[in-house]
């Protein structure tokens, strides 16, 4: 009986970024088995029926159909007859092996994942390799190279040259750099490994592995952005710009508003969806990819909070906030923001150099520290951060948000917070 190739899609191959892998079904001797490519496909590119609906990836499955075809046409009918379909792909990943070398564009492999990233809502990670692979391509003066390339002398190479590089808008530090990109690139190196070896059927179609000797350097300590009470009061008394939406009035308000929602991310403010009159509940961002729980957190609003709170809102009820409707994106907002802080760290009053919007959120954490006794591991719960000891115990534990209203109240009261009048 001919041996016959589909590719296929099944639901409950969903992974946890809602992508698909495609798989390759060989049916021989009326067995089935399956064989993964490097293709993820999203809900958007399939019908309801698990059929693929983008032409490309139709024709990127044809080659590969195609060649499984040619390797198997190779083998004596009498031989196949007696082969069972384990065999069949065994003498496919055999054949692979022995006669061709593996080739891949690791620039155009990394593009791919970003898109998934993209596709997975995944924003943040996305820009981040996005980011590294623009580093690798300024270093190659290039757009691509092949995974081979990738060696313990070109990283420490491409180290020498962020380390060297002068800084620019819209790119990580000098210092921060090296750890930074080459971290991209050995996470982008292990997915391809990943995704390409199979190490159960003894195919290791990418056998360096250069990040067992090339160490990327750690990254340097972050430096310490919190600003004192003072200084918080100064930005409580800056007065309005020239017009209601002015860079520095929203700025202003959107920093104490992140500080009174216990250090709430631009990305949440953007996205936040969740206001029931008196808390704002969402699951963070950042985290929410990495906890059991995604992250989710609710946020008492106090008082002297509220104003500011209703400022905001969003009218259509959309969301929570309306900077949806003012910012294309949440990239554009944290952008705006951040220029009209420096021209309020600028002011005589305030005098914070290079004020950025994350300093509310290491405010907080500060002063709840040291100046309001609040502990350490309540501090950690408020800022939703991840705590890997405690990811499954989290699963077990019903939420009680009591202890960190209290540390909030505390912290405001603190700082006599008030709105800009």
């Amino acid at each position: 009986m001919a041996t016959t190739f589909k590719a296929v899609v099944y639901a409950h191959h969903r992974k946890e970024d809602g992508t698909y892998n495609v798989k390759i079904r060989v049916t021989h001797n009326r067995l089935k088995r399956h064989i993964s490519t490097n293709i993820f496909v999203t809900a958007k590119e399939l019908t309801r029926g698990l059929k693929i609906k983008d032409a490309a990836i139709n024709d990127q499955l044809k080659k590969e159909i195609e060649q499984y075809q040619r390797i198997t046409a190779s083998i004596p009918v009498a031989r196949a007859q007696v082969m069972t379909v384990d065999d069949i792909i065994a003498y496919i990943n055999g054949y692979e092996k022995q006669h061709g070398a593996f080739q891949l564009d690791f620039i155009k492999f990394g593009r791919e994942v970003v898109q998934e990233m993209e596709a997975a809502g995944r924003i943040g990670t996305a820009k981040y390799y996005d980011c590294g692979l623009n580093a690798l391509e300024r270093f190659l003066k290039r757009d691509h190279i092949d995974i081979t390339e990738i060696t313990v002398k070109l990283l420490e190479d491409f180290c020498n040259f962020l380390k060297n590089e002068p800084a620019r808008p819209n790119r990580v530090k000098g210092e921060r750099a090296p750890s930074s990109y080459l971290g991209v690139v050995r996470i982008l190196h292990n997915k391809a490994k990943e995704r390409y070896n199979d190490e159960d059927a003894g195919v290791i179609r990418i056998p360096l592995s250069p990040f067992k000797r090339f160490k990327v350097p750690k990254q340097p300590i972050t430096r310490k952005r919190s600003i004192t009470i003072e200084q918080l009061q100064a930005i409580m008394q800056v007065q309005d710009g020239r017009t209601i939406d002015s860079r520095v009035t929203t700025a202003r308000d959107v920093f104490l508003l992140s500080f009174g929602l216990i250090g709430m991310n631009s990305v949440d403010l953007y996205n936040a969806t969740e206001y029931d009159g008196q808390r704002i509940t969402y699951k963070r961002t950042k985290t929410r990819s990495r906890r059991a729980d995604e992250a989710r957190i609710s946020i008492r609003v106090e008082p002297c909070v509220r104003p500011l709170v209703e400022k905001y809102l969003d009218p259509t009820g959309e969301r929570v906030f309306n900077f949806h409707r003012r910012y294309a994106s949440y990239h554009t907002m944290n952008a705006n923001i951040n220029r009209g802080l420096k021209t309020i760290g600028a002011m005589d009053s305030v005098k914070v150099e290079d004020l950025e919007f994350y300093a509310a959120r290491h405010t907080w954490a500060t002063l709840a520290r040291n100046k309001a006794g609040v502990d350490k591991a309540t501090i950690h719960e408020a800022l939703n951060h991840v705590d890997e000891q405690m990811r499954v115990t989290d699963i077990y534990i019903d939420k009680d948000y009591s202890q960190q209203d209290e540390a909030n109240r505390r912290v405001l009261e603190l700082v006599k917070f008030t709105v800009p009048q």
